[in-house]
């Protein structure tokens, strides 16, 4: 019975509740998919490789600022109701598609943020709650 299951492969429903459990991982995945390749298409990657290290170096000098913004973006989404999110989640991705830079630079800011959360944390200076 078992080995009949694997031949036939993944049914819909497990596909679904894969879907339901990882939703932000798979959203993600697609979003970035889609900003590396339409950065390639219409801007290049001199521009979103720029955009990445400016937003990185910003967020070095005003970490705590990023994070409080980053914080109320994502409590003001995911407070929202199911279509509303579907709705946001479809306007990341047009502006993945066509303004990928500003996907790069979001990137940069969250990456600057956190390695300096990480780097304070591990020397003991601060962790991620406490301002710079």
């Amino acid at each position: 019975m078992d080995e009949e299951k694997k031949k036939e492969g993944v049914s819909v429903k497990e596909l679904e509740g894969y879907a339901k459990r990882h939703r932000f991982e798979i959203f993600f995945c697609i979003l970035f998919i889609l900003a590396s390749l339409f950065t390639l298409i219409f801007w290049g990657p001199t521009l979103s490789v720029f955009l990445t290290g400016l937003g990185a170096i910003v967020s070095i000098f005003i970490p705590g600022k990023i994070d409080q913004i980053a914080r109320k973006m994502a409590h003001t989404v995911l407070t929202k109701e199911g279509t509303t999110q579907l709705i946001i989640g479809i306007i990341a991705l047009i502006v993945a598609i066509f303004l990928a830079p500003l996907i790069f630079l979001w990137l940069g800011l969250h990456a600057g943020c956190r390695i300096i959360h990480l780097a304070k944390e591990i020397s003991g200076g601060g962790g991620p709650g406490d301002p710079a």
